[in-house]
This record gives C-alpha cells, structure tokens and sequence, in this order.
C-alpha cells in the first residue's frame, strides 16, 4: 500500500480521538432554527414584533399577549431532505422522507379589566415547538484507492508506541483514542511489523494488505434526532400598547449517528467499521420580551434568551468486522456525561402592520458563537479548557436576519413568503472536523384559510446547508456536502 508519513497522520487523527466533544457539537447544540406553525413559517418566522402566533412563545414571549382569545394548534410536517456529497469530482445524491410535529400548543386569555386601559388581560402558553432537525442520510464511494484506512491505524499504533499486551487489555483499560488500532489488532487487519531478522518489532505495525494492493472504500451516514422545546408562557397586555412576557423553556436532545465504512481488498477479504453515537439530554433557559405599539400600525418587539443550560449523556459503541479467511468481530461501548451551555440571544424586531390588508414583519437576531462552553466533563475533572479555547479561537458573533410578509386577499384568504438568513459562525475553514462553510439560507411560500374559529396554513419551507464533513477515513477526510432540506407544514388552530 501507498503510506502517509504517520506524523501527518497523528496530527490529523489526534483532535478526532481524543476527546469527543468538538466545534461541531458546539454548532450544533447552539444553532437554533424554530420550526413552530405554519403561519409563522410561511412568515419566514420574522413573529417577533406580531405575535399572536404560538411560535412567538419561542421567539419573543411578549407574543401571547397580542392574543384576545385562546387558540389550540398543532402543526404535521412532511420533511423531505437531499443530500449530496461531493469526492474526487464525483457527487453521491440520497434522499430521505419522513413526517413529525413541529408544534403542538395552547394559549389561553383572562381579561381582568373591561374598561380597555391599564393592565387589560393575563395570557398563558404551554405546548412545544421544534428548535433543531438533524435528520439526514448520506453517502460516498472511492473505488481503487491506493490508500487504506489500515495505514493509518497502523501509522497511529507505531507512532503511539502501543505494546502488543495494551492492545490486549480488556477496552475498559485501552484510552479511548487508541480503540481503532484496538479493534484492527483484535479482528487481525494489523500485524507487528518485523525486522531485518525477520523477528516481530513491538510497537511497530503493518497493515494485512500486500504491497500496492488497491481498495474499494464505501462509506454511509445515518443521523437521527432533533431538539424539542417545551415551554410555559406568561405575558401581560396593557392598554393594547404594550405587553410583556417570559417563557421558561426546557429543551430535549436527541441525537443518533451512524457511518459505515467499508474497504474491499483487491486481493480478496474486506472489512466493515461501524461508529454509532448518540447524545442524550435536556436543558432550560429563560426568555424575556416586550412589543410596543407607538401607533396602531406600527410595532417594535425585543427579546433576550438566556443560554440553554444542558446536561448531557454521549455514547459511543465502536465496532469492527473483519471478513478474512475467518470473520472476526470486536466492539467497545465508551459512556461519557457533561454539561454545554450555548450562547445568550438578543432578538430586535419591527413591523408595519396595513389595516387589514396585510403586513411586513423584519427581526434581527445577534448571538456570539465564541461564548459557547463545555463544563464537568465524567466525574467532574474535566474542564474542557482545550476545546473552550478552540471555541474562543474559531467561532465569532453572526446577525440572523427573517423577514416576511402577509397579504389578505379576502376575509378568508391570506398569502404569506418569507426569507431566513443564519449566519455562519465559523471564522474560516476547520479542518479535522465538520464545519459551516456558508451562512444558511432559507425560503418560504404558504397560504392561510380562516372561518368562523377554525384556521388552516399550509406552508412550504426549505433551507440549504452546505458543510465540509470531516472523516478520519483516508479519501474521505474533507468532503464537501449541501443538504436541501424541504418541509411541508400544515397547521390546525382552534379559536375558543
């Protein structure tokens, strides 16, 4: 086989093996895109200055004061997303479909002054709306690579100086970043390497593969999960000028990854590599926000989030399936908790509401990536100061900007578009992990129907995300990826 230079290799590979939490998880657990109802998506979710829609609880928690009854909502998508991989001037394409709920919410209204001035309704909230989607399948193939992942196992072992007994040792005993070279040993893919002599050196390996013997390389991606947030609202109207709330909101994480990768031998043989993580937890932050009417058709909207304090439980299962003259398998499960707090919003809104023809809604999001932190790592010893100063060197403030528009056709009819920009937070490439290489952009056209106390929206939303994946696989390490990401959302809202 054609051979890296194993420092090359180590420099590479070391981020990636030794501590798992990375910018990656930091972006992720930090880039909020609510996906409440259909109305406000259809809005580009510029609610923040409206309210009267459930997604503001979310946005602006002033919004439910806007509100002179209680309405119950909830809103079935159809997701449709495409993923495609670009290598070596070759692209892989892969779609996926599924259907979830973005919302599901109540707002109730209890006038406590009849006159019209002074403090005129209490309002409530309770329900969820979508924050994260990560669902997503790709994948890629190298046919005839004259590198393997192999070298690289074997470059890690001899360059760590790794006994034959250590790779031995039950996984409990092996450090985390050395489980790859494990799992090759133990499903002999690697051999010590021998002298002159022809005596076996240890802590020096070589991979099975024969001289200049080429691979087919095949790697695919699963990921599951999103972040949920459940939220209790209370806001306060006063004379119909302005209103004041706060919703305390407990967030939910779920997320599974799955990437398998395979190499055939052109001699004959072929292993598999399976890495399945998840990460597991909940969170809660405070959100605080206030709408002003200067004059009936004219509103301003601020709102502050807190960061999402977040506790959470990470699993990693790694395994590896050799097929020689015999199969051989071995896998580790590594279990790991710590917290992640990300950063603090300031939300300013503004809209010019005209009469009752329709509307134009702008807000403007600030958040300061660098201010993301990992806490108490395993038992507490932990404290992240690597990672937290890669944070601090990499990421930077972004402006997210939505803006949208409503236009009533007739009493029961409304049209609606809407554009979302989320800047990217990366202050350049990162290479040895995945990153943002463009801000996000998204669309949205939809349509409303109203009578009497029943509501419909239908709404059509996509975003467009474009990343360069990182791979500790060879010929895979950087691959560029734009996933389209379409959602078909349907909201149901009864007035009462």
């Amino acid at each position: 086989m054609k051979r890296y230079l194993y420092p090359i290799m180590v420099f590479i590979l070391t981020p990636f093996l030794i501590n798992a939490q990375n910018l990656s998880d930091a972006f992720r657990f930090s880039n909020s895109q609510i996906s409440g109802t259909a109305r406000s998506a259809g809005m580009g979710n510029a609610i923040g200055a409206l309210g009267g829609d459930f997604t503001s609880l979310s946005i602006n928690p002033a919004g439910s004061g806007i509100y002179r009854s209680g309405e119950f909502v909830f809103t079935p998508v159809y997701n449709l997303n495409n993923s495609r991989i670009t290598l070596s001037n070759a692209s892989f394409n892969d779609n996926q479909s599924f259907v979830n709920f973005t919302n599901i919410g109540i707002v109730g209204s209890f006038k406590v002054n009849s006159n019209n001035s002074g403090l005129i309704s209490v309002n409530y909230g309770f329900g969820y709306n979508r924050a994260a989607d990560f669902q997503n399948t790709s994948y890629a193939n190298k046919d005839g690579s004259g590198i393997s992942y192999l070298d690289d196992i074997a470059d890690w072992a001899t360059s760590e100086g790794l006994y034959n007994s250590y790779l031995n040792k039950d996984f409990k005993d092996v450090e985390y970043r050395d489980w790859p070279a494990k799992l090759a040993w133990e499903t002999f893919l690697i051999d010590p390497a021998k002298d002159n002599n022809g005596n076996e050196v240890d802590t020096r390996y070589v991979p099975i593969l024969v001289t200049d013997e080429k691979v087919d390389q095949r790697k695919s991606f699963s990921v599951e999960g999103g972040i949920n947030e459940y939220l209790m609202n209370l806001s306060l109207n006063f004379d119909h000028v302005f209103y004041v709330g706060g919703t305390i909101g407990i967030q939910d994480i779920s997320y599974r990854r799955l990437s398998v990768y395979k190499e055939d031998f052109q001699e004959g043989g072929s292993f598999t590599f399976k890495d399945k993580y998840s990460v597991d937890g909940q969170g809660f932050n405070i959100k605080m926000g206030a709408i002003y009417k200067p004059v009936n058709f004219i509103r301003f909207g601020l709102a502050f989030h807190s960061p999402t304090f977040f506790k959470l439980d990470e699993l990693s299962d790694l395994e590896m399936e050799s097929f020689l003259a015999k199969d051989y398998t071995s896998y580790g499960i590594n279990e790991y908790n710590y917290e992640f707090h990300n950063p603090l919003k300031l939300i300013f809104s503004g809209a010019l509401v005209l009469n009752k023809t329709g509307l134009i809604s702008a807000d403007i999001e600030y958040q300061n990536y660098s201010n993301a932190r990992f806490r108490r790592g395993g038992d507490g010893s932990d404290d992240y100061s690597d990672v937290n100063g890669e944070i601090d060197k990499n990421f930077k403030d972004v402006l997210n900007l939505r803006i949208g528009g409503e236009l009533r056709f007739t009493d029961k009819f409304t049209g609606r578009a809407g554009a979302e920009f989320y800047g990217n937070p990366y202050k350049g490439n990162y290479d040895g992990d995945t990153f943002l290489t463009h801000a996000i952009p998204v669309g949205s056209l939809g349509f409303g129907y109203a009578i009497n106390n029943f509501s419909a929206n239908v709404t059509y939303r996509q975003s467009m995300i474009k990343t360069s994946q990182f791979n500790e696989q060879p010929n895979f390490y950087q691959l560029s990826q734009k996933d389209d990401k379409g959602q078909l959302m349907v909201s149901f809202g009864f007035r009462f």
